[in-house]
């Protein structure tokens, strides 16, 4: 399989794209999004750091057998008792209603996924959080309540975020901080 990334691709260039918190878009051509991301995904196990990675896939991950809130939860070893006050702070932080808590998993929106997936991330506490690419899959506006969200994220909670796309919009948006263009 051919990998875009791997001729980029040095342990201190992921270290410099990481120990930075921002957001760092990786533009590349549709064909090679996937494999790259598989490809973070090995080497991100390769480095044996203590960074906690995160990953948003355009295709759902929760566990089917367990409601919203308990996936939400999965990787924590949080109290009952501060489940839902962490829920109602994170949900309000990413502008999420917790009434999407009671919808079912193929009612809700592919932006609530999004961010039901940065409300566990956040809940874990992960470092890195590299995302496929999901904007195809976003409204405008969508995409528009998500890249402020995505910085914030980045600034507020010194978190690195990685996004692999082929759309230039996004890679020239003001939210940010970095281009790596491989196309």
């Amino acid at each position: 399989m051919d990998f875009s990334l791997e001729a980029f691709w040095t342990n201190g260039r992921f270290n410099e794209l990481f120990q930075e918190q921002h957001m760092t878009v990786i533009l590349e051509n549709q064909q090679s999004i996937q494999a790259d991301f598989y490809f973070l995904i090995d080497k991100t196990f390769d480095l044996k750091q203590s960074m906690a990675i995160g990953f948003i896939l355009s295709e759902n991950t929760f566990l089917p057998y367990l409601s919203i809130q308990e996936n939400l939860f999965v990787g924590t070893s949080i109290k009952e008792k501060d489940k839902k006050q962490l829920l109602t702070q994170h949900f309000q932080y990413v502008g999420l209603s917790t009434d999407s808590l009671l919808k079912s998993e193929s009612d809700l929106t592919t932006l609530e996924l999004i961010k039901l997936q940065l409300v566990q991330f956040l809940l874990i506490d992960k470092d890195i959080i590299i995302i496929d690419d999901i904007f195809q899959k976003l409204s405008i506006s969508q995409r528009q309540e998500l890249l402020p969200l995505l910085q914030k994220i980045t600034k507020e909670k010194k978190k690195a975020i990685l996004v692999l796309t082929n759309d230039i919009q996004i890679a020239e948006s003001p939210y940010v901080d970095k281009i790596i263009n491989i196309a």
